[in-house]
């Protein structure tokens, strides 16, 4: 099994608003209205994974937190995306790392992951935590 994950925020989509968490935490950020610009390169990897593996697993691994999940699929239809499911926050814990390594918890006859994501610190915390799964092939798409 191949997983795919991607970040949103400036992975998926450009914000339309500064990023700051206290906004980020609340539904009305997720609004269709505000005119979410599409990153074309992600979008295009994405349909390519979707049609070179329809039966890759296809998920969100997002600093959102888990009280804007419904916001977040909302417009993730809107924008023509479909994800299996949602890794966000639910703790203190921001560490993209730690849920990786939820998923591959889960998921235990996963033979890669491929990774899109814009900030260097959610790179280097996957990084690290792939360290402990050497038999998983790790593949990271870095955006904007």
């Amino acid at each position: 099994m191949n997983i795919y994950l991607f970040d949103f925020d400036n992975t998926i989509v450009e914000l339309p608003y500064l990023e700051t968490i206290n906004y980020l935490d609340q539904k009305e950020s997720l609004d269709p209205n505000l005119k979410f610009k599409l990153i074309k390169k992600t979008r295009q990897d994405y349909l390519d994974a979707l049609d070179y593996d329809p039966d890759g697993l296809f998920l969100i691994l997002s600093n959102r937190i888990s009280e804007v999940k419904g916001s977040l699929c909302d417009l993730l239809s809107t924008l023509g995306y479909n994800f299996e499911d949602y890794y966000l926050i639910d703790s203190d814990d921001r560490n993209k790392g730690n849920r990786v390594r939820k998923i591959l918890d889960k998921y235990k006859k996963c033979k890669s992951i491929k990774f899109w994501e814009d900030k260097d610190k959610h790179i280097e915390s996957v990084t690290e935590t792939m360290k402990d799964y050497p038999d998983i092939k790790l593949e990271i798409t870095k955006t904007i």
